[in-house]
């Protein structure tokens, strides 16, 4: 009985084995690869470039973890199996591309740190009727509140602070050249979700996040505060239903925080031409398995268009300059790739100037794709505006800066990419 008992433990290893043997067989066959995720709207990682430096740093390896991955064969069939899987025990899971881990406990800090000053903009529209009775759905990584989606959010204080980290080098290093603004822009669920309903929801305060990575953030940063700001405008459409983005209008209100911080006068909303695209349905519609509520009731894309002599070309991930509208007609393009209209989308490089504004002023926004939607707005204070998605760009941010001339360097990101190992390794890689 021993023998045969031994005979099948040593089957089973054997079974297992093979399986593991396939599996890393197939996971290397480069074909099957993703280089694109439609569900997440994004580019996933390349594999690394070597350098001897990158070798002996460690980081080689670190990148090459990172594309394994992110690029393996199926990877959003398992993550959507996965997802359904542990909804059926209350574990919640991650979305837009942002893995997911148990949340921290944010460490107690003695004052809530200051920002600039903050900009006075009125509303611009009455608060909608809420329904007395809204229908409630929890899924595994987000809660839908009748038509509304919002992403769940658990803080990772490692990330938080290599984020910290990371903008510490760049005040460091561009001392007594460039000014460098932190922006860390809270997501839908703590800014438009009712409060009610927001207390009973297991997702971690996110306004004691950012101030905990503000506390952390050199002193010599200076950081902008949006999420009173962003409050006090919650009965506007300054974030998308359907979508983990913000809308233009909440972009506008964020960029008016900035302006006051930066010393400079926000243009008003209605110095752009206001551009509008409707029947829009985001990463939430697909992370909730097209959920009929969402589709029933689109979103509308709003953009503002820069009048005046404003001229954009972006460098694409193949190294093409292509010349491109700062905001593109969308209309005719599919319903989930409409906050495209945004600076042509996720580019490596983007250059924006404005030829009306000959003073040689210049900022450079380091973002992912939230930052798209409050470009165009800088354009209004600039003469020249670089945009840089750390995601695809190579370089050095500070060497980028320094050789441009820059004045203001501006760390744009929403509060969930500072929770995600993989977007705050990449970010790090480029700030040396």
């Amino acid at each position: 009985m021993n023998k045969r008992n031994k005979n099948k433990s040593r089957a089973v290893i054997a079974a297992f084995a093979v399986l593991l043997f396939v599996g890393a067989t197939v996971a290397l066959y480069l074909p099957l690869r993703p280089t694109y995720s439609e569900a997440e709207k994004r580019e996933l990682t390349e594999f690394p470039e070597f350098s001897v430096t990158a070798l002996l740093d460690g980081s080689y390896f670190d990148g090459i973890g990172t594309w394994y991955s992110d690029t393996f064969p199926f990877r959003e069939m398992f993550i959507n199996a996965n997802s359904k899987i542990k909804s059926f025990y209350g574990i919640g899971d991650s979305i837009s591309g942002f893995v997911d881990e148990m949340g921290d406990e944010i460490p107690v800090i003695p004052e809530t740190p200051t920002g600039g000053e903050s900009a006075t903009v009125p509303p611009t529209t009455e608060p909608p009727d809420k329904p007395d009775d809204p229908l409630i759905q929890k899924l595994s990584s987000v809660i839908i509140v009748d038509n509304a989606a919002y992403e769940y959010y658990s803080f990772i204080r490692s990330t938080a602070d290599g984020y910290a980290a990371t903008v510490n080098r760049a005040v460091n290093a561009l001392k007594g050249k460039s000014r460098v603004f932190c922006m860390v822009i809270p997501t839908s669920i703590d800014i438009m979700l009712d409060d009610d309903i927001r207390k009973n929801v297991s997702t971690t305060s996110q306004n004691d996040a950012i101030n905990y990575i503000y506390s952390v953030t050199s002193p010599e940063a200076v950081k902008i505060k949006l999420y009173e700001p962003l409050r006090a405008h919650r009965d506007e459409y300054i974030y998308f239903r359907t979508d983990h983005h913000w809308t233009a209008l909440g972009a506008y209100y964020a960029y008016c925080e900035y302006a006051a911080a930066a010393g400079l006068t926000p243009a008003a909303l209605t110095d752009f031409e206001e551009k509008k695209f409707d029947d829009f349905v985001g990463a939430f519609y697909n992370d909730t398995d097209k959920d009929p509520a969402l589709e029933k009731d689109p979103d509308t894309v709003y953009a503002y268009k820069p009048v005046g002599n404003v001229k954009l070309e972006y460098t694409d991930k193949k190294g093409n300059k292509v010349k491109w509208p700062v905001i593109s007609d969308v209309s005719g393009w599919s319903r989930g790739s409409k906050y495209n209209t945004f600076i042509g989308g996720d580019q490596p490089y983007a250059y924006i100037v404005n030829s009306d504004i000959t003073d040689g002023s210049s900022c450079l926004v380091i973002k992912e794709s939230f930052g798209n939607a409050m470009v165009p707005f800088l354009t209004a204070n600039y003469a020249e505006v670089h945009v840089i998605d750390y995601r695809y760009w190579k370089g050095d941010i500070n060497e980028f800066a320094k050789k441009n001339g820059i004045d203001d360097v501006i760390f744009l990101n929403n509060i969930s990419a500072t929770r995600n190992k993989s977007l705050m390794n990449t970010l790090s890689t480029i700030v040396k």
